[in-house]
This record gives structure tokens, sequence and C-alpha cells, in this order.
């Protein structure tokens, strides 16, 4: 009987450790955890993954998981292939190392095709990562998911410039953190556009720089979508009214066409001529733009005339010239009267070197009109019979900033300023002497060319004995050098000869609007120094010879006296 009893006891011993033995393996397996290093991204992006809990590997059996990118995977009583139809494996053999922990990076997919739904990875839409069982043979992996964690898939980033214009306005799409060398396609409110100039396709860093030309299209902001594979990102562009007429000049009378773009759809659009003279009508296409045509006005002295097209909401603004008519031959012709002296310029901002166009109207009839740039005169013209002149001119040399044009006739004066443009020329990128290079004569520096839009481009070189250029310590400083190097002369070696300490130099550009550019990084070289005997072996030289002299003479003194 006792024996008996202390059999149950024993069998319910050995019951009760199983049962807590189980808890136990239960409580481990439960604890399988995996992290990202990230919990969003793009399409191809590396993701790191790590993860512990899971049932280690010994010394004598190794153990793996898989890696799987998921619509659903987010249950572990899930198995990869039943509940779980639309996933990719992304990493397959995971060793597990002897403390049950993992990692190993891989790659977002485009598309989930390994299960029997395939879908494409979209933007904007939430995965499970996922890690299966613990499994010990390659040909029978486990299916049955253990640990997952969520990321979101993200897009990539685009900016416009310029932000806004009038249609047929060539706009640069820069875009960046996408997908690398895929097909970029544009849309424009939705539909697709031609890619005008650059990149088709991404570069190896995601990165593109498109241009497109905008479309006939209503006023105000639309849309611009750049696709990259899966990958859709917007940006706003908002398009301004414009008018254009077919002639910019002519008598009263003349018939000018007008054209408009970027109106309201359906609109109708009032041409007004000198501010308050109503001279057409039109209404507006379902893209907001418009053709039509008026007559000059009659009664209105010659000049430059405003011209606004005005939908009630959207209103843009041109220049017409009205001229006098010729004098009838038979009658001798009669100066008008012009009410006032005034002066245009085609822009009012450039660099040096850009063409500019100026109009005056109320000058001297017949006239020469002398045209000056600040105190220079560059360009003279003769008005018409009705005071109207036109004259082309380029940008002379000239600092950056506010300058000003002047067109006078001797009697009468009229100024307008021009801007020059201030931004300064890029950095030459330095050749020779290389950084420790040890030079001889003749001593020779050389840089890269730098193109700028106000040219010419000229060079400033210095050379010092000190790396920080300190005053005192520049040797020697050469301006407007008009070529990307440098000979020293005869007269300048002198000044870098019989030193063996290291000398450096440097060099800026500086564009014709006197713009000056960054200076180069610094560059250290030598001078070889020439053959020289030490002073201690002149002197001896110097020595012995004085001695010799003395020895010769001596010897001749003694034979003349000999002799005689």
């Amino acid at each position: 009987m006792g024996f008996s009893r202390t059999l149950r006891i024993i069998g319910i011993t050995i019951i009760l450790s199983l049962l807590m033995a189980f808890a136990l393996a239960s409580s481990v397996q439960a604890a399988r955890s995996i992290k990202l290093d990230t919990a969003s991204g793009r399409v191809g992006d590396k993701i790191t993954i790590t993860g512990s809990g899971f049932s280690a590997s010994t010394a004598s059996t190794d153990k793996y998981v898989d890696i799987y990118l998921t619509v659903n995977g987010n249950n572990t009583s899930y198995y990869i292939g039943n509940q779980v139809k639309t996933y990719e494996k992304v990493k397959a053999g995971v060793w597990i190392d002897q403390a049950g922990n993992i990692k190993t990076t891989f790659n977002i997919p485009s598309v989930l095709d390994d299960g029997s739904s395939d879908k494409k990875v979209e933007v904007g839409t939430t995965y499970y990562i996922c890690a299966t069982r613990e499994y010990t043979s390659y040909t029978n992996p486990a299916v049955l998911i253990q640990a997952y964690a969520m990321f979101t898939v993200t897009s990539g980033e685009i900016s416009l410039n310029p932000k806004k214009g009038p249609v047929d306005t060539l706009v640069k799409i820069t875009g960046s953190k996408f997908i690398t060398k895929k097909e970029i396609t544009i849309k424009y409110d939705g539909n697709k556009i031609k890619i005008e100039d650059g990149d088709s396709k991404t570069d190896s860093n995601g990165k593109f720089a498109s241009i497109i030309c905008i479309p006939p299209s209503t006023a105000g902001i639309h849309t611009i979508t750049a696709s990259v594979d899966s990958s859709e990102v917007t940006a706003e562009f908002t398009v301004e009214s414009d008018i254009v007429l077919s002639k910019q000049s002519g008598e009263a009378g003349t018939e000018v066409t007008a054209s408009g773009t970027g109106f309201g759809r359906r609109k109708e659009v009032e041409i007004w001529f000198n501010d308050n003279i109503g001279v057409a009508t039109a209404t507006t296409s379902s893209t907001g733009s418009f053709t039509t045509k008026f007559n000059v006005p009659t009664g209105l002295g010659p000049g430059i005339k405003n011209v606004d097209a005005e939908d009630g909401s959207n209103t843009a603004r041109t220049k017409f010239t009205v001229i006098s008519p010729p004098p009838p031959t038979t009658i001798p012709p009669i100066a008008p009267t012009l009410p006032h002296t005034s002066l245009s310029v085609s822009q009012s901002t450039g660099n040096i070197g850009t063409s500019l166009t100026l109009s005056g109207a109320g000058f001297k009839p017949n006239g020469t009109v002398t045209i000056k740039y600040d105190d220079k005169i560059i360009a003279t013209a003769t008005a018409d019979a009705s005071g109207i002149f036109t004259a082309t001119f380029k940008v002379p040399p000239s600092k950056h900033g506010s300058h000003t044009i002047t067109a006078s006739d001797g009697t009468s004066a009229k100024e307008i300023t021009f801007a020059v443009e201030s931004v300064a020329p890029k950095t030459p990128p330095p050749l020779l002497p290389g950084m420790g290079v040890k030079v001889k004569s003749p001593i020779s520096f050389d840089w890269k060319d730098v193109t700028d839009e106000s040219s010419p481009v000229t060079y400033v070189l210095q050379i010092a004995t000190d790396k920080d250029f300190k005053a005192g310590s520049i040797l020697l400083e050469k301006t407007e050098l008009a070529e990307s190097e440098y000979i020293l002369t005869e007269k300048e070696e002198p000044k870098l000869a019989g030193k063996r300490t290291p000398y450096y130099w440097r060099v800026r550009a500086i564009d014709a609007a006197l713009n000056e550019g960054e200076w180069t990084s610094v560059s250290q070289f030598y001078v070889a120094v020439p053959f020289a005997l030490p002073s201690w072996a002149l002197y001896t030289i110097i020595g012995v010879a004085a001695v010799l002299i003395f020895a010769i003479g001596y010897w001749i003194g003694r034979r003349t006296a000999f002799y005689h």
C-alpha cells in the first residue's frame, strides 16, 4: 500500500515538472520579438532588423528564421501561404545566434509577388514585416509567424523653380529620395505631360532634375505630380494671367491681335487701352485662354500706353507705343506736342553684357538722343517726327548694384534705374603646383577656368609665407589676370628664392560686375634652392687665391732683383 502511494506521488511530480517545463518553454516562445531601425521608408531603402527571444542555435545545431514583408501578417497564429496570401520573402535563412538573437538587412521591394495574390507596394500604406518560427533545415523552412513589426512606405520629395508664372513657363522639377534608376512620369492636373529637358530617369542616388513647360490652364493653383515606380509626389504651381500683342507699336486705327492665357474658365475678358478706354471683349476657353482683335483708339498722343486684360478676378498688363502718322507730303511737318517725356527699359535687372532695349517718348522730334550709363555715353539714337526713339546696347562692365541710365536730347532728359546682378563667380579649382610640390624656375601657377554670366572673369593670385595670409606675409599679389595661369617674371622669382621653408598660394575669381568669389583652398609648395657654395668654402677659396697672388708677386720680384 505504501509502495503504491509512493509511485503515485512520483508520477504526479513528473507530470507537474513536465507542465512547468512546457509553461517555461511557452513563456520563452512568447518573448520572441523583432525591431526595425526605422518604422518608415521608401521602396528600395535598406532596412536593418534585429530580434531576440528565439530558440537559440547550439554548438551542434544551427537554427534559422525567414523574414517576410506582408499585407496582413500581424498575427502570430497565421501561416505564410495560408492566412497570409500576399507577401514577399525578403530574407531567407537568417541565422539565430546562441543567445537567441538575429540581425540582418534587406531592401523594401516594389511588389509582393511570392504569394498567391500579387500586389504592388503602395506609398502611404502600412505593411507587416514578419519573422517565422525557427527551423533547422533549409529544405523544410517554417511558415508560422512568430514575431512581426509594422512598416509604413513613404514617398520622395520634389521642389519647383519657379513656383508661379504664366502659361508656357519652363519649370525645373528637382526630386530626391526616390527609387534609383527608374523612369520618371510627370503629370499636370492628372494629365501626363512631356519632359522638355533634363532627366527622364532617377540617378544612382534617387535624384533627378527635369524641365516641363506649363500647358494652357486657368489662373490659380495647379497640381504637378512626379511618379517614380510606385511613389507619387505632388507640388503646386500657380498660373498667372498674361497678355501678348501681335504688335508693340502703331498709329491710331492700327489693328492689333491680343492673346491671353491664364484667366478664368469661360470668363468674359475686357481689354482696356491707356487705363480707361475699352477696346474689346472676349470669352475665355475652358483653359482660360482667348484671342481677340482691337483697333488703337484715336485722340491719344504718342507715347507708351498700358494695355490691360481683366476678367473680374484676374488682370494682365502689357505695353503699346502709339506713334504719330507720317505727315502729309504737301503740308510741312508740325512737331506734335507731347504730354510728357517717358522712358522704359526692356528689363530692370541683368548681367554685364545683357542686351537692353531703351524706349522713349516725348523727346525732341527728329532730334539726337544721347544715352548714358551712369556718366558714360554708351549709345545715341534719333527720335522720329513724334519724338519717339528706340536704342539697343549692352550693359558695360560695372560694379554690381544700381546704375542710372539717362536719355537726353539737350532739352529734355529722363532717367531710369538698372540693377547689375550681385552673384559671385565660382571658386576656381587649383591645379599647379600641387600640395607639397617642389618647383623649379620658371615658376608657374595654374588653375581651372571659371565662367560667369557677367563676363569677362579675371583672377587675383596671392603668394605668401604664412598659410593664413596674414598682413606682411604676402610676397606677391597679381590682380586682373585674364588667363587661368601665371608664370613669375625674372624680377618676381628672386622673392621666392633661397628659402627652404614652404610657400603658400591661393586664387579667386572676380567677374565684370566686380563680384568677388571665394578664395581657393590654400596650397603649399617649395622652391628648389639653386646651387651655392657655403660661406666657409667661399672664404677659403678667397684666402687661397690671395696667398697664391702674393706668392707669385714675391717670386716675380725675386727674379727681377736677381737679374739686376
